[in-house]
């Protein structure tokens, strides 16, 4: 994930039934479209819920005591972390997702997201009674969603757009897309820039732009010294370190 900038995420939310995942569906069909790269995260309330069968390979390699799981198959990589997430923050959830994206749509997380002001919602709702209620705890509110208009009059920041997402998705992605144009085109002019990567222990470490060019030139000076390598200058290259064993 860059260092710069963070990934923008959208959040979906509402009560149940309220039309939450088809807004999801219709949001990632519609940026998906325009070129952008999407992550959908969804927040499942079942304690015991698992995307694992029972019986099948990976659910053995589990109840072996696995705590990550990896299958991959022609069309797809699927990647499964036995681990508790009832402490999570929304940090924890959103950093899965690898910097090949360029905005994560979550559904749900109600509680982590309400008062997150660098997290936009989309409000789904079955009533103008949902609606209001809404609009009272979740900040900032993007759009609304839903069978029913808001009722204008009574909902502070009656400028918010409503659109329904089954008869008009593109006004919701239109929305979205306001919304994250800027800071996805800054995220891209960003990366250009952000040459050098370090990481400890899965820990991205934050560097300005003087220190990346300091140690971008000293690597790629001792790095094109050694045999066999041969460097234009836009390569990605690899460098690991692990602390060696005490001597006993």
């Amino acid at each position: 994930m860059s260092t710069l900038l963070p990934i923008p995420v959208i959040a979906i939310v509402g009560s149940k039934r309220s039309g939450k995942t088809t807004t999801v569906e219709a949001i990632v069909k519609g940026l998906t479209a325009k070129g952008y790269r999407v992550a959908a995260v969804k927040h499942i309330h079942e304690p015991d819920f698992t995307m694992d069968t029972v019986g099948k390979d990976t659910w053995r390699y589990a109840q072996a005591g696995a705590n990550l799981i990896i299958s991959a198959a022609a069309k797809e990589l699927s990647i499964i972390k036995k681990v508790g997430t009832t402490k999570f923050s929304l940090s924890d959830i959103i950093k899965n997702c690898q910097d090949d994206v360029d905005v994560i749509i979550i559904e749900g997380f109600r509680n982590l997201v309400a008062q997150d002001p660098l997290v936009p919602k989309i409000v789904t709702a079955k009533t103008s009674a949902e609606i209001l209620e809404a609009s009272k705890f979740l900040k900032p509110i993007l759009a609304f969603a839903g069978p029913t208009p808001p009722p204008t009059n009574e909902v502070s920041g009656s400028k918010i757009p409503y659109a329904d997402s089954i008869k008009e998705p593109e006004k919701l992605v239109d929305s979205v897309d306001k919304r994250i144009a800027s800071v996805i085109k800054k995220r891209k002019e960003l990366k250009l820039q952000e040459t050098v990567e370090v990481q400890i222990d899965g820990k991205t470490i934050p560097l300005n732009q003087f220190v990346q060019k300091i140690m971008r030139n000293v690597l790629f000076s001792m790095v094109s010294t050694l045999k066999g390598a041969t460097l234009k200058g836009d390569e990605k290259i690899l460098i690991a370190l692990s602390s060696s064993p005490k001597n006993q």
